[in-house]
Parts: structure tokens; C-alpha cells; sequence
């Protein structure tokens, strides 16, 4: 082995070195380049939001009866013969929620886990299971703004574009609402992901809105008062909360059914038969603990990670 020999200057001169110098060992499969250059983009879904469908009245097929009115004069000008034959203007479409989601992130919750899934919402609003609402404890307001910074993209042309989400910025604007929105060097005003302080989706429109809004909480009472004026169908509940108690009694006084704690995508499957059949149920499978029983009447699904159950006794 020759330590100062070089090779000529057409080769790649990383491999070479490595090569050359240590003719045993394989080229490197990982470098410098490929750990600081590393191009990480996660492809973008744009979801849309769901048209309520309205019936159209069916047409009798019956020959309808035309009843002859005896002909009078009356004064007819040229111009109501206009407007009567003028078509009548398309009614707007309304729109509906798909599956929006709650999700309540404690002090004693994994904020970074949380905060993933709220950009993949934030992203795209439209989608089902999305986040609609964010109830954020307030000691972790200031950290939970600065880990939001640059990491906020433009949204897609679709989503950017389509009327709710256009409405949805005009009564912003209206309402002069503070915001958590993209870098303006980055992200353009008008096509950034936000989270709205302090505002309830029925002051912006009905159905989706295209936005998150952001509420802090100090106690858990705050946290119920605050969804009991919220109109949103929420159909489910994001709890991050490394303290199952404190989370459990969230279970007990909200009113929605499903309640996800410390996880946000979960096959439901596990306990579904026991749900739809009303028993009392618990199982461990695929890593997750499930649970089916009643508060107040109400049957209810709660699912954690097996991991938050260890977490909790460790700290014990």
C-alpha cells in the first residue's frame, strides 16, 4: 500500500482513496454528502372537500294537466318578457366535513410525534381524519410556535385555489384574526397553512374551512369548556398525554366515541365487533391497547400504544 499515491484525475477521487488505500473494504455506502444533502421530500397529498349532494326532484312522468286561463288584457312591457326568460342563477355547492379530528396536546405529551401529524394536516385540510381543532396547554405555546418555523410549505395549486379555502382567507381578512402562517419569503400569503388563535370554524363559514384553529388551556376543565362551544362533528380525539390518568378523564367528560391517546393512525378493526355488539371489551394486538366501555351511557373505543403504559410505570 502506497500512502501518498494518488490516482489520475478522471477517476472519483472519495473511491479511489477508499480503494486504494484499503483494497479489502467495499466502497462506502453512506458519505457526508448523503447525510447533509439529503434530500427528504414526502409527496403532498391534496385532498378536496367532500360536496353535500342534494336530490334533485324526479320528474313525473304523467303528462302534466295544463289548465287554460281565460286570456285579459293587461299592460306587458318589453322588459319583464326579458327577465322572465332569463335562466335562473346555479346555486352554489355546500360543503361537509370529512371526519375532522380533536387533538389536545399536554405539557406531558410527545410534542414532537404530535406536531408531525398536525403538518401532515395542516397540509392537507381536506382530508379525512384531518385536524380541525388544536387545544394546546400554554406552557408549551412559545416552544410549539418556534418549532413550527420553516417547516411550513406552500399548499397545493388545488387546495390553494378552491373556494372554501379562498373564502375562508376573506373572512380572516375581515376579522383582522392573528395567525401562525408560512414564512412570506417562502410560502405565499395566499396559498400558507395556518393555525388561527382563539377563532371557532362557524365564524369563518360552514363546514371546512381549510385552516386549524388554536386554542391554549391551562386545566382540563379549560379543555371542555371549550369544546362544549365548538359546532365542529369531531369524530374523534387525539389526546397526547403521557399521564393516562389526566387523559382518561378527558374520555369521560367529552362526548365523542373514539379517543386516540399518545397516536393518531389506528386500525380501529381489533375492536370493532365489540363496539358494534355494546360489550365491554379490552386486547392487546398489533402493539396497541384496546378498550371498548361506557361513561355515562355512551359507549366509547380508547387506543394507546402498550409503550405508554411502561412510560408511566417507569416514572412510578
Amino acid at each position: 500500500i502506497i500512502p501518498n499515491f494518488r490516482p489520475h484525475s478522471n477517476a472519483d477521487p472519495e473511491l479511489d482513496v477508499f480503494v486504494y488505500h484499503y483494497p479489502l473494504l467495499p466502497p462506502p455506502l453512506i458519505k457526508y454528502e448523503f447525510i447533509y444533502n439529503l434530500a427528504c421530500k414526502r409527496p403532498r397529498n391534496a385532498s378536496l372537500p367532500l360536496v353535500v349532494e342534494i336530490e334533485q326532484p324526479s320528474k313525473s312522468k304523467k303528462p302534466s294537466i295544463i289548465k287554460k286561463i281565460p286570456a285579459r288584457l293587461t299592460y306587458h312591457s318589453h322588459s319583464s318578457s326579458v327577465s322572465s326568460s332569463e335562466p335562473e342563477p346555479e346555486m352554489e355547492d355546500t360543503y361537509r366535513w370529512n371526519s375532522p379530528r380533536l387533538m389536545i396536546l399536554c405539557e406531558d405529551g410527545d410534542i414532537n410525534c404530535a406536531l408531525h401529524y398536525l403538518l401532515e394536516s395542516l397540509h392537507d385540510p381536506f382530508a379525512a381524519n384531518s385536524v380541525a381543532t388544536l387545544y394546546l396547554q400554554e406552557s408549551l405555546l412559545e416552544e410549539f410556535v418556534d418549532r413550527l418555523e420553516d417547516r411550513l410549505e406552500p399548499l397545493d395549486s388545488d387546495i390553494a385555489g378552491h373556494p372554501v379555502y379562498v373564502r375562508t382567507l376573506e373572512r380572516l381578512t375581515k376579522l383582522q384574526a392573528k395567525l401562525i402562517a408560512g414564512n412570506p419569503a417562502t410560502v405565499p400569503a395566499k396559498a400558507s397553512p395556518m393555525f388561527v388563535y382563539d377563532m371557532y370554524h362557524r365564524f369563518l363559514g360552514e363546514g371546512p374551512t381549510g385552516v386549524i384553529t388554536l386554542h391554549t388551556f391551562r386545566t382540563m376543565k379549560e379543555v371542555i369548556q371549550l369544546q362544549a362551544k365548538e359546532e365542529v362533528p369531531y369524530t374523534s380525539v387525539s389526546i397526547w398525554n403521557e399521564k393516562l390518568g389526566a387523559a382518561y378523564e378527558l374520555v369521560a367528560r367529552l362526548k365523542q366515541r373514539i379517543f386516540l391517546l399518545n397516536c393518531f393512525y389506528v386500525d380501529l378493526n381489533p375492536i370493532g365487533l365489540a363496539f358494534a355488539c355494546n360489550v365491554n371489551s379490552t386486547r392487546v394486538e398489533q402493539g396497541y391497547h384496546y378498550e371498548t366501555l361506557t361513561f355515562k351511557e355512551t359507549r366509547k373505543v380508547i387506543v394507546h400504544p402498550i409503550g405508554t403504559i411502561w412510560a408511566k410505570l417507569a416514572r412510578e
